[in-house]
């Protein structure tokens, strides 16, 4: 008698489970199409001017391997034709020429 009342309630249990899956769902109406539109409207707009961060990383990253192929290319335009070299012989020239003819070979 027990198995059968166990045996009725699994039947029982699956017709209502079965029953439970298949029921039809509840469609929204106008009204809520109307209340979600309303809502959407009221919200506030988007900002549409970027922020200072956002503008510094679009442009850092774009011009940072320029930047960096921009300082190798001074540098080794500097070391190649010794900018500095002709500047401090121009300077030794335009201070003082006693201390040029000091350092002449010929000085004899």
């Amino acid at each position: 008698m027990e198995s059968l009342k166990k045996e009725h309630e699994k039947k029982l249990r699956k017709v209502l489970v079965a029953a439970y899956k298949n029921r039809e769902q509840p469609e929204p109406g106008s009204a809520w199409d109307t209340r979600v539109m309303r809502s959407i409207r009221s919200m506030p707009p988007l900002s549409t001017k970027p922020a200072w961060s956002e503008m510094f990383g679009s442009l850092f990253w774009p011009l940072c391997p320029v930047a960096c192929a921009l300082i190798i290319f001074l540098a080794v335009a500097l070391f190649r034709y010794d900018v500095v070299a002709e500047q401090d012989y121009a300077q030794i020239f335009m201070d003082d020429t006693s201390e040029v003819t000091l350092l002449e070979p010929d000085n004899g």
